[in-house]
């Protein structure tokens, strides 16, 4: 039943204009994220497909800002998603969703207030339920879910009261993908590891013949790979932030 979902939306996207190719790696990431996301139907997750359809081309009949209201997307790491949201949901920034690259999809109207935002994990539908329940009567309400991570948004009024009050709107940011300094640090490590691998190797020092070598590199690589993914989920469940 979920791969008939997945093909029809396919078939709908195609039919709206989107790229054969971007139609392909769109449906990818989503039954990706599908798979993920621990839900049993794909109709239950992401609703009707003609109508996830409108959505993810911005056909007419999808949800469009009002007149007069500023768009803006962007993404950050784990580590400074919630720094950032908050500084911008306090310039008025309202997170609608978040797309399937994994970009906030914000609007921000001429009579902008501001926003909170909080980041929670659930896994599985009945946890999520469970989830929204507990944060409901405090006024969240949930605006986007990647993988087993769910956002949540409210009114800042809800917690300040008239202090809320946004007086003036600071310009739209110009960046658009912003990554912490734990982030960057992981990718130098990364970027290092993989030039000394080279240089080692046009230097003669490893030698790519020996057995031993490949035996190395197949037991290294998903090792660091198990190790990184559980190295994030440890950061995500303990909530560490950093810029």
């Amino acid at each position: 039943m979920n791969t008939e979902y997945f093909a029809e939306l396919g078939r709908l996207l195609a039919a709206r204009g989107m790229p054969e190719q971007e139609v392909s790696a769109t449906v990818a990431d989503l039954t990706g994220y599908f798979a993920e996301s621990g839900t049993a139907d794909a109709r239950e997750e992401f609703g009707a497909p003609d109508v996830f359809a409108d959505r993810l081309t911005q056909r007419p009949g999808a949800q469009r800002p009002e007149a007069g209201a500023e768009t803006w997307k962007w993404t950050a790491d784990i580590y400074t998603d919630r720094l950032l949201l908050n500084q911008y949901g306090a310039e008025g920034w309202e997170v609608e969703g978040i797309d399937f690259v994994g970009r906030f999809v914000c609007r921000r109207p001429d009579a902008a207030m501001r926003w909170e935002y909080r980041r929670e994990t659930a896994h599985g539908t009945k946890e999520r339920e469970a989830l929204f329940a507990d944060l409901e009567p405090d006024g969240w309400e949930p605006c986007g879910r990647w993988l087993h991570m769910t956002y949540f948004k409210r009114p800042a009024a809800a917690s300040a009261g008239p202090a809320a009050e946004l007086t003036a709107t600071p310009a739209t940011p110009a960046r658009h993908v912003f990554f912490s300094a734990k982030s960057r640090g992981l990718l130098a490590v990364f970027v290092i590891s993989i030039t000394l691998l080279v240089l080692g190797y046009g230097f003669g020092l490893i030698d790519l013949n020996r057995p031993g070598t490949y035996l190395g590199m197949l037991a290294a690589i998903p090792l660091g790979g198990l190790l990184g993914w559980y190295g994030v989920k440890r950061d995500i469940a303990k909530g560490i932030e950093s810029r």
